[in-house]
């Protein structure tokens, strides 16, 4: 039979195991995150654009209720929920949110989700897997259910180093943009669309479809393997501006 004492000595032991597999977790994803960091030395790690993301107090939120309040009874469709931050700060009677793991209205992938969908939207969000190949299919099927007029707006657009950019989520808390910033090369090349990139939250495309059907330019074959150096010596030519350049745009095109 075990004593008191017995018992509060075990549960400090189990208290101690499972603060010491923490930390040594904690440290084993340190060493794997320098680890990617080498690699990433040979495909411009040591470039960096000092974008300060904390310099404006806008965000995603912000941009999107500007682009809601152009109409209050327009249906509005996000693809990545995660935690409803943007989701539940939409004002509009009719959202639909497409996540597979949590948030949003419906549980299942974006491709899923197209397959199956026949609604139209008016305004719709991108925020949903960031390699180039999902993001790029998400705007094209996005533009295939866009009302005449309406918006879509990216999250995510603008990476200011390579690391940030790796092409899958990184095993530890640090910004992933991905690599859905080569749309917006693809989207230089294409018809029909009034475009910018809002310097503000890691960056937000948004683009205005001026003529229904309107297809993305296939730029695959070269942008596949592009990595950051692509992006730094090209972003230049981006329609890059900033949140006060952007109002007047989003309130009145």
């Amino acid at each position: 039979m075990s004593r008191p004492a017995d018992k509060e000595n075990s549960g400090y032991v189990s208290k101690v195991l499972r603060f010491t597999t923490k930390i040594y977790q904690k440290e084993l994803l340190k060493l794997e995150y320098r680890k990617i960091e080498r690699a990433y030395e040979r495909q411009g790690q040591g470039w960096r654009i000092d974008w300060d993301w904390s310099a404006t107090n806008y965000n995603r939120i912000a941009l999107l209720n500007v682009l809601a309040a152009r109409k209050p009874a327009g249906a509005y469709l996000e693809i990545g929920c995660f935690q409803n931050n943007l989701f539940d700060s939409i004002p509009l009677p009719l959202k639909i949110g497409v996540d597979p793991e949590q948030g949003g209205t419906v549980r299942a992938t974006s491709d899923e989700f197209f397959a199956g969908n026949t609604r139209k939207f008016d305004l719709i969000f991108i925020d949903g897997l960031h390699t180039y190949d999902q993001v790029r299919r998400d705007l094209v099927n996005a533009l295939k259910v866009i009302n005449p007029g309406g918006w879509i707006a990216l999250h995510d657009m603008l990476p200011r180093s390579a690391m940030e950019q790796h092409d899958d989520l990184l095993p530890i808390g640090r910004p992933w943009v991905g690599q859905g910033w080569k749309v917006a090369f693809e989207l230089l090349q294409s018809q029909g669309l009034d475009w910018r990139i809002v310097k503000i939250d890691y960056g937000v495309g948004v683009i205005r479809v001026e003529t229904p059907g309107t297809a993305l330019a296939d730029l695959s074959s070269t942008l596949a393997g592009s990595t950051f150096p692509y992006f730094y010596e090209n972003h230049p030519r981006l329609p890059l501006v900033t949140w006060e350049e952007a109002l007047p745009w989003l309130r009145e095109a």
